[in-house]
């Protein structure tokens, strides 16, 4: 048996992890034996795969392709087609046609080592004439005619662009020919002479005329050996015919066999897929006979051909696989004949072939693509060696995986063990002790394991409990002291503001008063004003204008003749009467405000003065720049100035001054001085004067937030400072009055 000590978490894990044991092992076995049979299924399956997808690969490659060439030789054939009925167009209207050319025939040349006439070699269109060695008024007829002609075969080479040429040729001996291939254009300029070879004997011209039976459909020629370039051509012919139904000529377009087999080399491999082992294709029409075949397989199927002897399109290169020498390549013919869509197999020299066919239906031909069977199996090999290479690697990734979950499902039972098997009733009623403030209660056990140290852990806690509480309400009983000084602290700032609102409201009602005085000082001083204006009026405008009435009266009331002297004598009179509305009207509202800064405004104020009442007050200007401020500090300030120096002129006893103003980027400052009487500052503050005089400038300037300096005794003159705020952009108590 166990010892006691041996915990509980440890015996279940035993017992589990023996289970999982019994468990596994089987299935590891199992899961081997299973992935070694699948393998070799799975091999087995594959080759047998690999070898129907392969021929179902090339039948499907070969349907394909057929389609892409059947779509190319339909384009070929209707645009021969078109060429021809053009032709025949032409040739039904030459009559007209050659009256109208579009473009004057030029001077053709001949060669004289052909004996053929050519057009100039800078020509796009090629046109030949070797029918005779004159040009007979037909022949010129229908050269004229069939410029209505060439335009067309520059844009059917446009679009047939597998062609090497497109051309016509005549049953008179007229050519036409154009290509964009340089070497072939040069070599249109070097053909034999027609008493070697003639071009109407060759193969797009005798498929036509050595027929019974006239034939109007477009047709496709032998492989033949091509007039202008070396190689074997395929020509879609068509034939031409006048009204008469005479046979006028042919338009043709030449493929060359050479671009055929290398487009069906190139269009047979697809790089990655299941026909990269294909070994060639070839063409073959609808009664067996090989259109296109490559030259370097000919020997492999049994065929003694040999192209290089060919020299004329009159030499056709026409052979089926009935003459092969060999047995089952003669037997594959008329089996390839009867498959639409297929694949047949073929035994050459003991290796058997794949031979995928599909039809071009427009021309009932058939493209066939070849390939070695051992080829298309080669993959199978490769195929076995890296299935085999997977099923390691998958049976490491199971043995791997099995072993992580054999793992964490023992963390988990284990934690779950832990959590949910040891036994906690004797912590409940303990626990509910705890929870309703009680820490008496201990656990009292001698197990050694994960319950013992449960217990120990219960019985620490409530000890920790214990001591928390009594910290707790150390920190009460420091927090209710805390609380009670904040309190205190509280009270002694509230008695210190109640000071301090009294405070403020004795420098309120003091503030108070202080208004009202300023308003009083305000009535009294609008009054002054209304009778200074008044007095001024009466004393000069009026006594002016009524002596200027008195005068008019008496020269009305005279008999005789007007005298100059009076009339001038009543117009001084009025003129001196606009002069003092005019400086009444300055004195109220100077307009020199709107338009200059302070300090202009100052100059043009002292300078009016000491003109106007012999005055010297000398104006000292420290500022160089624009002064911003408030419209209602500008005007107090004038009207301070203008007041001070009025009471220079009445209390002072004297008619010099100074006046200096300056300014830094806070304030702006004027002191006006003078050496008069002076008097004594603090006896005139005393008085009640003072409130019509500077106590109502004091009050206006510190609306702004400026000041008032007096600096005066009895017999020294007086120094007054004004300061102002510059660029005080709130409303003032004045600017809105």
């Amino acid at each position: 048996m166990l010892q006691n000590s041996f915990s509980l978490s440890k015996k279940l894990f035993l017992f589990i992890s023996i289970i999982l044991l019994a468990i596994i092992l089987p299935l590891f076995y199992i899961s081997k034996t299973s992935l070694t049979q699948f393998g070799s299924y799975a091999y087995k399956v594959n080759k047998e795969q690999i070898q129907s997808l392969s021929s179902f690969y090339l039948s499907r490659i070969a349907t394909e392709q057929a389609k892409k060439y059947d779509a190319t030789f339909q384009k070929i054939q209707a645009v021969s087609s078109l060429l021809g009925h053009q032709g025949t167009s032409i040739y039904h209207n030459i009559d007209v046609l050659s009256k109208i050319p579009l473009k004057k025939m030029s001077a053709m040349k001949q060669n004289q080592k052909s004996r053929i006439f050519f057009s100039p070699q800078n020509e796009e269109i090629i046109t030949a004439y070797w029918g005779d060695n004159i040009f007979s008024d037909e022949i010129k007829k229908e050269l004229n005619a069939l410029s209505h002609f060439k335009p067309l075969l520059i844009k059917s080479k446009e679009l047939v662009n597998e062609s090497l040429a497109i051309h016509i040729i005549t049953a008179s001996g007229i050519g036409c020919y154009y290509t964009m291939n340089l070497k072939a254009k040069t070599a249109c300029y070097h053909l034999p002479p027609s008493s070697e070879f003639d071009l109407r004997d060759g193969e797009p011209v005798t498929i036509f005329t050595s027929q019974k039976i006239k034939s109007f459909d477009t047709q496709w020629t032998s492989i033949y050996k091509d007039d202008v370039i070396d190689g074997l051509m395929l020509t879609a012919t068509t034939p031409i015919y006048d009204q008469a139904g005479e046979f006028k000529g042919i338009a043709g377009i030449d493929v060359p066999v050479e671009y055929l087999l290398s487009d069906l080399k190139e269009g047979a491999f697809v790089s990655g897929s299941a026909n990269e082992n294909i070994l060639f294709a070839f063409l073959q029409d609808n009664k067996g006979k090989i259109i296109a075949f490559p030259h370097e397989f000919l020997n492999l199927f049994g065929f003694d051909v040999d192209p290089d002897h060919f020299k004329n399109s009159s030499d056709i290169l026409s052979y089926c696989f009935k003459d092969s020498s060999i047995e089952s390549v003669r037997r594959a013919g008329p089996e390839i004949l009867n498959t639409h869509n297929g694949i047949i197999d073929l035994m050459i020299n003991n290796e058997k072939y794949v031979l995928a066919i599909g039809c071009l239906c427009s021309v009932e031909w058939h493209l066939v693509l070849v390939a070695r069977e051992k080829d298309m199996i080669t993959s199978v090999h490769k195929t076995g060696l890296a299935m085999e290479k997977s099923l390691g690697t998958i049976w490491r990734n199971f043995v791997g995986l099995s072993l992580l979950i054999i793992v964490i499902s023992v963390i988990s039972i284990l934690c779950a063990i832990r959590l949910f098997i040891s036994p906690i009733r004797q912590f409940i009623a303990a626990t509910q002790k705890v929870s309703k403030g009680d820490f008496s209660p201990t656990v009292q056990t001698d197990r050694k394991d994960e319950i013992g140290t449960l217990a120990k852990s219960f019985n620490l806690m409530v000890e920790k409990l214990k001591i928390s509480e009594k910290i707790e309400k150390e920190h009460a009983r420091e927090l209710e002291s805390r609380i009670k000084l904040r309190t205190i602290e509280l009270e002694k700032s509230n008695e210190e503001l109640k000071n301090i609102k009294s405070e403020q409201e004795i420098i309120i009602a003091k503030r108070t008063t202080q208004l009202k005085r300023l308003n009083e000082h305000l009535v009294y001083a609008e009054e002054g004003e209304r009778k200074t204006i008044a007095s001024d009026l009466h004393d000069s405008v009026a006594q002016t204008i009524a002596m200027s009435i008195s005068k008019i009266k008496n020269i009305r009331e005279s008999k005789g003749c007007m005298d100059e002297g009076d009339l001038s004598e009543v117009q001084a009179y009025l003129e001196w009467a606009v002069r003092e509305i005019r400086s009444l009207i300055y004195k109220l509202s100077p307009p020199i405000l709107d338009d200059f800064d302070i300090d202009i405004a100052l100059g043009f104020l002292i300078e009016e003065t000491n003109t106007r009442h012999h005055s010297n007050f000398h104006y000292i200007n420290n500022i160089e720049s624009p002064v911003h401020l408030d419209p209602a500090v500008k005007v107090t300030l004038y009207r301070a100035v203008n007041e001070l120096i009025t009471n220079i002129l009445k209390h002072s006893g004297s008619e010099n001054g100074k006046i200096e103003i300056s300014k830094n980027d806070k304030i702006i400052m004027i002191r006006v001085e003078d050496q008069g009487s002076g008097f004594d500052v603090d006896k005139i503050k005393g008085s009640d004067s003072f409130g019509f005089g500077l106590h109502s400038l004091l009050e206006r300037m510190e609306n702004f937030g400026g000041k008032i300096q007096v600096d005066s005794e009895p017999g020294t003159g007086t120094k007054i400072l004004l300061t102002a705020p510059v660029s005080l952009m709130k409303d003032g108590l004045y600017e809105k009055n």
